[in-house]
């Protein structure tokens, strides 16, 4: 079960790195690192508790969108941002749904639980978004040759 979360955050991290060293290939690989990371935690858990199965796939959710916002090479303007959150809301169409598969598989949760879990996944991504949604805004690096 570890080995499956350090899997699914090393996805997170090289997607991270390609975006750093190699942008905009990164940005543009959100989609395919969001949809294999929650793939990887929802198929690796079954007996995890709907509520923490969801926070361990937002928290690599927020854990990429922080890391792009802030790491990502290129210049970070506001078309970049957008872009970014396009890419952000296109791979989170399939995390949750593969989210909903994760919490439903769970036959031992009672239905509260999966409505909760259900309905926090939104709302925290929503949070994240309203609080977070400029980081990273104007940065740049030394190296960079634009």
């Amino acid at each position: 079960m570890k080995n499956r979360i350090l899997i699914a955050t090393g996805v997170i991290f090289v997607n991270l790195l390609l975006a750093h060293f190699f942008a905009p290939k990164g940005m543009m690989l959100t989609p395919i690192a969001l949809t294999i990371s929650t793939g990887i935690i929802v198929f690796s858990s079954e007996k995890t508790r709907p509520i923490f199965l969801t926070l361990k796939i937002l928290g690599l959710i927020i854990l990429h969108d922080i890391g792009l916002k802030l790491y990502s090479g290129g210049t970070h303007d506001k078309p970049g941002l957008g872009w970014l959150h396009v890419m952000l809301f296109i791979g989170l169409v399939p995390a949750y749904i593969l989210t909903i598969i994760g919490i439903f598989r769970n036959k031992q949760a009672q239905w509260t639980e999966k409505i909760v879990s259900l309905l926090i996944f939104p709302l925290i991504i929503a949070v994240h978004l309203y609080l977070f949604s400029d980081l990273g805004l104007g940065q740049h690096y030394w190296y960079d040759w634009n």
